[in-house]
């Protein structure tokens, strides 16, 4: 089954994702990002067309000494998958179990995070240099759970250990449903050009869907990584950043008359509303005005004159004031596209 797409005008045709008994169309997927992917924002996404969200990464143990509360999952935000970060087996098979007893439609397992706080416990990227203790902890948690499970990798530890064809195909034996590439090593961290060959590689080595990640900012860059690679759906994470658009993936929305800048400044300023609305519904008036407060900044990347604005934006301290300024802006940049 395939769904077709508008990018550039141009219809796209790809086909629609299968997680186990999921369908995910089109298949586009919200990343998990530490203290930002909270509720509001995978709402936000989902809103725009991303068919599923992770949870920002939960500790294996935490979740285990703190519970349910800790993951934070919406009743209308399904599907979602529950990231989980740890080293041992026992621990992230018993987390899994609580995850999906709790909801969780999908386990991921993180072995990816470059954090030196998380690869000093064994975790995240630190994965990679272990095989065999993959496999432990993949054996393990694919035994205890029946929901998908997947795991979310670097290209490998460094450019000496490029291994995620490798691991790839050990999780897909280990009974994995599919896995996402960022094809980056831990040494690279975000720095330089993600090497999207990788994605290929893992692609052809294995026969489970792979999700693209890494470098995704526009549709046509979404575009790119389904011809360039082969994969099976696009993860977007930093990309989405004051950019839900990023998953309606059509540039058809309002243009303003005489404007280059897309999407219009009314569509912006609509979206930064319904965001705060989110915020406000989830946290309360406070911590929403200091959430949103930052995620404006995002909103108004590579607007003109934004110096001055974004600098008197993290002086506000109420409501009003930092939509007036945020009102104020908008209108000064009107006629200037």
């Amino acid at each position: 089954m395939t769904c077709t797409l508008v990018i550039n005008d141009v219809p796209f045709s790809l086909s629609m994702m299968r997680l186990g008994k999921l369908q995910l169309d089109p298949p586009l997927f919200l990343a998990p990002l530490s203290g930002i992917t909270d509720y509001p924002f995978r709402k936000l996404a989902r809103e725009f067309g991303c068919s599923m969200v992770f949870t920002e990464m939960v500790s294996a143990e935490g979740l285990i000494r703190k519970g349910k509360p800790l993951l934070k999952m919406g009743e209308d935000e399904h599907p979602i998958s529950v990231q989980l970060s740890g080293s041992n087996p026992e621990s992230l098979a018993q987390a899994a179990e609580m995850a999906e007893a709790s909801g969780a439609d999908a386990i991921d397992i993180n072995m990816g995070c470059p954090s030196k706080k998380v690869t000093d416990t064994g975790a995240g990227a630190d994965l990679l240099r272990f095989p065999a203790k993959i496999e432990s902890i993949l054996r393990e948690v694919r035994k205890r759970i029946r929901c998908p499970l997947t795991i979310k990798i670097r290209s490998g530890w460094d450019g000496d250990q490029i291994n995620a064809s490798e691991i790839s195909k050990l999780a897909e034996d280990c009974g994995v449903d599919a896995v996402t590439v960022h094809p980056r090593t831990r040494d690279q961290w975000f720095h330089g050009q993600a090497d999207w060959r990788i994605i290929g590689q893992v692609k052809r080595a294995i026969h489970i869907p792979v999700l693209g990640n890494g470098d995704v900012t526009t549709p046509t860059l979404v575009k790119r990584m389904f011809e360039e690679t082969g994969c099976d759906g696009v993860m977007i994470g930093k990309g989405a950043l004051g950019n839900p658009w990023i998953f309606a993936l059509n540039n058809r929305w309002p243009i303003e008359e005489g404007m280059t800048i897309f999407p219009s400044l009314e569509e912006r300023k609509r979206v930064i509303e319904r965001h705060y609305v989110l915020l406000q519904s989830y946290y309360g008036d406070q911590e929403a005005l200091k959430e949103v407060r930052r995620h404006i900044l995002w909103y108004t990347k590579g607007l003109q004159n934004s110096a001055s604005f974004r600098s008197a934006l993290l002086k506000v301290k109420e409501k009003k004031a930092l939509f007036d300024n945020v009102y104020s802006y908008f209108d000064s940049l009107k006629g200037r596209g």
